[in-house]
């Protein structure tokens, strides 16, 4: 929120500078984003050399110095003499809608530009440069030197009483310990005029809905001539961050930005029978706003409206119908309290953020309507004239009852560890604007009855109170202290282990964690599946691990991959079984993610736009999933762990090392990287379909289950092992990767990590360095080529027994010798006893049960 400096002094008396104040104030918990001055980039400057340029009959080359840089400028101006000081707009700099750029003129060298009156918008006068006292300090900001500077605060508190120049003078007040000065009228010592046909005579008002619209007020103004503002206030509307529009509405803004609360004015002429209807929306009710925009309204959305339709979103944008104009004589001026949550979820509904809708979700004053319609009243008398009838409309049929808090004063030192007097508290809550009157005091506890003013709709308890004292004292008054008594007890969060442990895994092999939004869009996720031609795939993106696709008909209404774009996609969209916000932030965030993936591809896409080496990433979140219990309006989401790679392009750009793009095997050595780590006994990787993933390059996880729960790893397998489905990994499908504008082959994996856990053991096992000698043997195995080489793998293992320790996969032939539609998988097994040394007859023999085992199970020829 911007606050124009000059505009605060009208209220408290400030000797503070610009930058001075902004620190107080962000030391008062009202953190101060920048403070800023007009003409950015303009500095004052000396011309220290000056000759026309030979050629021309108007420009000169001019050499001026800042004090610590001097620039060589071109300038057309006749006026400018030696030793002039001058404004000097530097490179970079924007002096109306022109970027000053080093350029030539006439083969001379500028690097800046003199400004003239015009061009700064002190004036009109545009025949030459603007001269400046001969005794201006030089290199200073211009706008320091005669400009009025802002202050830019960032508020984060729940306060509608901070959002207006009125409420940071309190506060202002407050800490500098200056007297505040509101304006008359706004504070019950002014009195307007008023003459004519009394204003319950001349409009109605039905409130139908006071739930959400608890108080309205209303003013007429007979006779008022519409025009622009005057200079002064069009100025602090646009240092405030506002277009001046004309003395009405600008009057309105004004009054906006001095109080706090948004005020609304009609053209009386064109409300039907003068008569204001404050209700809910008819549902599919439309309204064309100021904007010109037709927008579809709900029936939890609230109107202004008259009898013949809708005039203004109730606090957050008005409609043209009614709206004031330059043939407008007499106004209906409205002040209204609305229900802060019901602004919140209309704006988000429809997608518009007002000044006024941004106030209203702060929950501003509730007595503030009458001041604030009196206050905007008295400037259009001022502004364009005209006379106000008497009397005002005020619909507040439940006011609301004063607030007391019993403080006592001891809780001050309890909670902040620093003992203020009781003259202390009673001046800094009384500055605040807090009623304070003693109750009872004793050597050992003061007791205050604090009456709390309607603005403070944050202050509910004594915490409250103390916080305000500690502001307005000082927070640097609390002592820095190491904290005392016992420590808490210990707590195990099991599942942050094990995610902390992942994380340490997959920056160990050499990925880099992100964080995605939770919510998304289902256009997004459905791009994962526009490589689809069987019908149900939505449902893939629901399962709690990926569930592989088998061969089926062509999807119906499917078309051919040139032709179903938006409306396909649209139609996938619509199928996925997303859950849905009700009222969702932006068409972006309105569904919860059911996969991982798509956010993931997201990352990739916009990281490699800045990265030359490859994107290697992971990221450990929460998929959605519907249920049958949340359908029926019961219950919650089913929320599964998941842990999602993603990984495109070379690991490492080096010059040591040869670049490589990531490949279905450097995804699947990470997984079997954390595998490992986390001693899981088995698993294997079996060929799969999915609309996500290339055809031929996909392979789902399993890992076999514990027999027990908590049992640790290390079990051999036996034949009846069971398998769990955790995940899937492989290539995105090209037609995925062009949705995602992926330029590189990129490779998914997901993993439902609960399913993972399974087979992962509560406690691992640690075994001694073996003192006895390993055998090793080689073997080559002829086998078709369909057939897996994790098939293979569990073949063997299950035929060799105990005594294997070790077995790797060192080679895969297919070419001359091996035959067509075969494949030659070698393998080197290590066998190892743990109490003698393993005689050739006991390692022959496993062998022999090895190749038998491979040879029945996949008719594997043993290679010679």
């Amino acid at each position: 929120m911007r606050i124009p400096y000059p505009w605060l002094k009208d209220y408290v008396d400030i000797t503070l500078s610009p930058e001075d104040l902004a620190e107080k104030l962000t030391l008062a918990g009202l953190e101060v984003e920048r403070v800023e001055y007009p003409w950015p980039g303009i500095v004052t400057a000396e011309i220290i050399w000056l000759q026309r340029i030979k050629g021309s009959d108007h420009l000169s080359a001019t050499r001026v110095s800042t004090g610590t840089q001097e620039f060589s400028v071109v300038c057309g101006a006749s006026n400018i003499k030696l030793h002039d000081k001058v404004p000097l707009a530097t490179i970079g700099a924007k002096v109306g809608e022109i970027t000053i750029a080093e350029k030539k003129a006439m083969g001379v060298l500028s690097q800046g530009m003199l400004c003239s009156p015009r061009e700064l918008g002190i004036s009109d006068d545009h025949e030459g440069i603007y001269i400046l006292p001969p005794d201006t300090p030089l290199g200073v900001p211009l706008g320091k030197l005669l400009g009025d500077a802002v202050i830019d605060l960032d508020i984060k508190a729940h306060r509608g009483d901070l959002f207006c120049v009125t409420g940071i003078a309190r506060e202002v007040s407050a800490i500098t310990r200056q007297p505040l000065r509101l304006p008359a009228i706004t504070s019950g010592k002014g009195k307007l005029p008023e003459s004519g046909e009394g204003v319950e005579r001349l409009m109605k008002l039905e409130v139908r809905d006071p739930d959400l619209c608890p108080r309205y007020s209303a003013r007429i103004i007979r006779g008022v001539k519409i025009g622009p503002s005057p200079e002064w206030m069009a100025k602090r509307l646009l240092a405030a961050g506002m277009r001046p529009i004309n003395n009405i509405v600008d009057v309105t803004n004004y009054v906006m930005l001095e109080l706090g609360q948004p005020l609304h004015a009609f053209d009386y002429a064109k409300v039907k029978d003068h008569t204001i209807i404050v209700r809910r929306a008819k549902h599919g009710e439309k309204l064309t706003t100021l904007d010109g925009v037709e927008r579809s309204l709900t029936s939890e959305m609230l109107l202004i409206t008259d009898p013949a339709g809708p005039n203004v979103i109730a606090g957050i944008f008005g409609g043209e119908r009614v709206e004031v104009s330059a043939e407008t004589t007499d106004l209906i001026l409205e002040a209204a309290h609305f229900k802060p949550g019901n602004i919140r979820r209309t704006s988000a509904a429809i997608g518009l953020r007002t000044e006024s809708s941004g106030r209203f979700e702060k929950n501003p004053d509730i007595e503030l309507t009458v001041k604030a319609i009196d206050r905007a009243a008295e400037l259009i008398l001022q502004l364009a004239g005209g006379t106000l009838a008497p009397g005002r409309i005020d619909a507040y049929p439940k006011p609301e009852k004063p607030r007391a808090i019993t403080f006592a004063l001891a809780q001050v030192e309890w909670l902040i560890g620093v003992a203020v007097t009781t003259g202390e508290a009673i001046e800094a809550l009384t500055a605040l604007g807090f009623g304070v009157r003693e109750m009872s005091s004793s050597q050992s506890q003061v007791v205050l009855d604090i009456k709390v003013p309607s603005w403070r709709g944050d202050v509910e308890e004594g915490a409250d109170l103390v916080e305000e004292i500690a502001r307005i004292a000082g927070f640097d008054r609390i002592p820095s202290t190491i904290p005392t008594g016992p420590l808490p007890a210990a707590y195990r969060n099991e599942w942050w282990e094990r995610e902390n442990l992942l994380r340490d895994i997959m920056v160990g092999a050499g990925l880099t964690e992100i964080m995605s939004y939770t919510l998304t869009s289902r256009q997004v996720m459905a791009k994962l599946l526009v490589a689809a031609r069987e019908p149900g795939a939505e449902a893939l993106l629901g399962a709690p691990a990926p569930i592989p696709l088998l061969e089926s008909p062509t999807r119906k209404n499917a078309k051919a991959p040139a032709k179903r774009e938006q409306r396909a996609l649209q139609a996938i969209a619509d199928d996925l079984p997303a859950i849905r916000i009700k009222n969702p932030m932006s068409a972006e965030a309105e569904s919860l993610r059911l996969t991982l993936m798509a956010g993931m591809l997201t990352a990739v896409r916009e990281n490699s736009k800045h990265e030359r080496a490859g994107i290697w990433l992971f990221e450990i979140g929460r998929r959605y999933l519907p249920t049958a219990e949340l359908a029926r309006g019961e219950g919650l989401s089913n929320e599964r762990r998941t842990l999602a790679l993603a990984l495109s392009g070379p690991p490492v750009t080096s010059w040591a090392a040869e670049d490589h793009d990531a490949d279905f095997y450097d995804m699947k050595g990470a997984i079997e990287t954390m595998l490992r780590a986390l001693q899981v006994r088995a698993w294997r990787m079996t060929p799969v379909k999915h609309p996500t993933f290339h055809p031929g390059r996909c392979a789902m996880l399993e890992v076999a289950a514990l027999p027990e729960a908590g049992a640790p790893g290390g079990v051999a397998l036996g034949e009846t092992a069971e398998w769990i489905g955790v995940g899937i990994l492989g290539e995105v499908h090209p037609e995925v990767a062009d949705q995602f504008d992926l330029s590189r082959r990129t490779y998914l994996a997901e993993l439902d990590l609960e399913r993972l856990f399974a087979g992962v053991p509560a406690y691992g096992i640690h075994h001694a360095i073996l003192r006895y000698p390993a055998a090793v043997r080689d073997l080559a195995f002829i086998v078709d080529a369909s057939v897996p080489a994790a098939e293979v793998e569990a073949a063997i293992r299950g035929a060799s027994g105990a005594l294997l320790r070790d077995l790797a996969l060192f080679d895969v032939y297919t070419g001359e010798g091996i035959g067509a539609g075969k494949r030659s998988l070698a393998y080197t097994l290590t066998f190892q006893a743990s109490d003698r040394t393993l005689t050739d007859a006991e390692v022959d023999a496993a062998i022999q049960a090895v190749v038998a085992a491979v040879k029945r199970t996949h008719g594997a020829q043993l290679r010679g």
